[in-house]
């Protein structure tokens, strides 16, 4: 057995940019407004009753302030929700497959087929009511490299997550 470690040149390796993305689907960006409206909501929320609760009269004074630096943080989050959506993709490739998200922080996932250890389909309550799914995706390199692809119609999630299944399955054999 004769060793080989050929260089490889930058200009010959496929780019990631050339990869077709499959773009979630279009009722995720209302199911991650209603999530960050809820969120906002607890927010203000919580000093409001807490300082009801005390009888603190220096927040009424202050109320305007407070509203206004909530308001820029909710136009912040809804602004996140709209353009993260437009930059949420996924691929599925012969040996991996490919996550990527961001408008602000880009990031790309790739989870090879052979690091797999299950795959699971999730759906909250908001979810459920917009016919919506999670597929989670659980690697052996623990929860740094676990794979969450969210806006799925559960027929394309299925059929991923059967697909992918396959794919351990065949590996390990191999």
């Amino acid at each position: 057995m004769e060793f080989s470690n050929q260089q490889i040149v930058e200009s010959e390796l496929p780019s990631v940019l050339d990869i077709s993305y499959r773009p979630i689907q279009r009722k995720y960006r209302r199911v991650s407004i209603i999530v960050s409206s809820i969120i906002a909501l607890i927010i203000l929320a919580i000093p409001l009753t807490i300082n009801i609760l005390a009888g603190e009269t220096w927040f009424y004074d202050q109320i305007i302030y407070i509203l206004c630096i909530w308001a820029v943080i909710y136009g912040f989050m809804i602004l996140i929700s709209f353009k993260g959506y437009q930059h949420k993709g996924y691929a599925m490739r012969e040996r991996d497959i490919i996550f990527k998200k961001g408008w602000i922080w880009r990031s790309s996932t790739i989870v090879p087929f052979n690091r797999i250890q299950h795959t699971e389909i999730d759906q909250g309550p908001i979810d459920r009511i917009f016919g919506l799914s999670v597929l989670k995706i659980f690697t052996a390199g623990g929860s740094s490299s676990d794979l969450k692809i969210p806006g799925l119609l559960p027929e394309t999630a299925n059929q991923l997550k059967d697909y992918i299944q396959l794919k351990v399955g065949r590996d390990e054999e191999e």
